[in-house]
């Protein structure tokens, strides 16, 4: 998630931004664009919008995980965190963004 990368590294900066501040208001627009953009990408033919709370659940956790790896960069924790959160997120889809199947089925 590219657009995510951001969100991570400017998180802790427009937590501790005054009210008001430019960089609180951009960061707050920033993220809703995210969720509007997962909410298109998770919307399935006939089945309508998915619901926000869990866009907004599988976004702050995806965020949370770019911050604790790369606060645990160079030890192999940073590494699994990202794969725990990947294979979480992507649990009901069950493939990768490269198309990758990710069931206990695929051969």
């Amino acid at each position: 998630m590219v657009a995510g990368r951001p969100a991570a590294a400017l998180a802790v900066d427009a937590a501790r931004a005054e009210p008001g501040d430019p960089l609180r208001r951009a960061y707050a627009d920033g993220m809703r664009h995210l969720v509007d953009g997962m909410e298109r990408i998770r919307r399935k033919p006939g089945d309508g919008s998915p619901d926000e709370g869990t866009i907004l659940v599988e976004l702050s956790t995806m965020i949370g995980a770019l911050v604790l790896s790369r606060a645990c960069a160079g030890d192999d924790l940073s590494d699994r965190i990202l794969t725990a959160v990947r294979d979480h997120v992507l649990g009901d889809d069950e493939q990768t963004p490269e198309g990758k199947d990710t069931s206990d089925t695929a051969g």
